[in-house]
């Protein structure tokens, strides 16, 4: 009835479950698979830390200082090993990287509920929970969708991204409840333990590349720019893939230029999310309240990382990660000069907006330097945005600490997101830089 090549259970009309899966692309299910890596991550890890931060402080008897360098040094650590984690994605795939990283973050997080002072709490969680959750849950799974993708690249990082605040909705209900009921020792168990059992299996079916699969980055052959009517020559350097050696791009300003304005722009953002709560129980909100508004937060980024990929896209990717900033800029002048109840869910919605355009950030450093390095060339950028990120929250916590009061913090954050949004519009388009690498590969002999 069937022909040998394929059998009953293969045949569509029997099992249209499996004709569904094998029509849609791979890359598409290693972004699935990726998202559920990031939304288990993003949930504890980003979205999550504001919610531990205050019992920490009263269970363990330290400052907000002591906490921030807690996260800071996190960040610090994650950007000394960006560069190694990152050769190591490009040489052996994100697969063993992504197991090995949720193993030790995950075994990590049970270990710190067994901890009685700050230093222990520091050593575990810095040179394991970070350590693991810096090299598995970001890095690799980027690495594999830009090379899975040229053309969908930022919606492809967009969905992984949005699916951090997808985490972070159902995430930081649950610790809060945990944490504020039973303690933050429960909430850390609990958290290991959907860690381990969410993203090890997650991370088993990723694939090196398209080519190991037979197939091509966007699921086959773009349709060539030249047979387009009316493409300009821009636009058909915008599409062709140029890939550079790490040597080469560290060479080029651009490179350097889009380090600084996404350390500046992270300077900002990951301050704001261990300081979130806090900020808002300073402007007189109650931490369960504020505890919702993360929630609150990680729904708006949703939308706008959806919606800033599909302009990233279509449009111009520098463009959209240049005026995105804005928002977040206006609401932390509005919080410190507003005494009036709309401040409270203007930083929450003003960061959410700001929060979309990291994967068109990720997406540009694709778009001008390729496929082939991309990793190590984020991890080398993670040593300054580690740098940058290391300080902030420590300076949030020790201006707090001195003054009672976040109005100073958030008035250098909106002057350090104006030199973000600067040096964003310094960059040329991708095509530019591709053109140059063009032009000098037809000069070699």
């Amino acid at each position: 009835m069937f022909s040998s090549s394929l059998t009953v259970m293969d045949h569509p009309m029997v099992n249209p479950l499996r004709s569904f899966f094998s029509r849609v692309f791979y890359g598409w299910w290693i972004v699935a698979f990726g998202a559920c890596i990031i939304s288990v991550g993003g949930g504890i890890f980003y979205h999550g830390f504001t919610i531990f931060f205050l019992p920490l402080t009263r269970d363990l008897g330290v400052s907000r200082a002591a906490i921030s360098l807690l996260y800071g040094a996190a960040r610090l650590e994650g950007g000394a090993e960006g560069p190694i984690i990152g050769h190591l994605i490009d040489r052996f795939g994100s697969r063993i990287v992504i197991i090995g990283g949720v193993f030790l973050s995950g075994i990590g997080m049970i270990l710190l509920a067994t901890v009685e002072s700050f230093w222990s709490f520091f050593f575990i969680y810095v040179f394991i929970v970070s350590l693991g959750y810096n090299a598995g849950f970001f890095h690799p799974i980027y690495a594999a969708v830009n090379t899975w993708f040229i053309r969908h690249r930022g919606m492809g990082f967009s969905i992984v991204s949005s699916s951090g605040n997808i985490g972070g909705i159902i995430m930081a209900p649950i610790l809060a409840y945990l944490i504020l009921n039973f303690g933050w020792r429960t909430g850390a168990v609990v958290s290991g333990l959907i860690i381990l059992l969410i993203g090890i299996p997650c991370a088993l079916p990723f694939h090196r590349s398209p080519e190991i699969l037979g197939l091509k980055p966007d699921g086959g052959p773009p349709t060539p720019p030249s047979a387009k009517e009316g493409t300009s020559p821009a636009t058909i350097l915008s599409e062709q893939e140029v890939d550079f050696t790490v040597r080469e791009a560290l060479r080029t300003s651009t490179y350097w230029v889009l380090t600084a304005g996404i350390a500046m722009r992270l300077f900002v953002t990951v301050a704001l999310s261990v300081h979130f709560v806090p900020i808002l129980v300073w402007k007189g909100m109650d931490e369960t309240t504020g505890a919702y508004l993360v929630s609150l937060f990680a729904f708006i980024t949703i939308f706008s990382a959806l919606a800033m990929g599909w302009m990233g896209d279509r449009g111009n990717k520098i463009w959209v990660s240049s005026y995105g900033i804005l928002p977040l800029m206006i609401a932390l002048v509005w919080v410190v000069w507003s005494q009036g109840p709309l401040a409270l869910y203007a930083l929450p919605i003003g960061l959410a907006i700001t929060m979309g355009t990291p994967p068109l950030n990720w997406a540009l450093i694709g778009d001008f330097f390729g496929r082939r390095s991309y990793a190590t060339l984020r991890g080398i950028m993670g040593i300054f945005y580690g740098v940058s990120t290391f300080f902030s929250p420590i300076y949030a916590g020790w201006i707090f600490d001195g003054t009672g009061s976040y109005t100073i913090v958030l008035l250098t954050f909106a002057a350090v997101l104006i030199i973000s949004f600067v040096l964003f519009m310094l960059l040329p388009h991708p095509s530019e830089l591709r053109k140059k690498k063009i032009e000098a590969l037809a000069r070699k002999p």
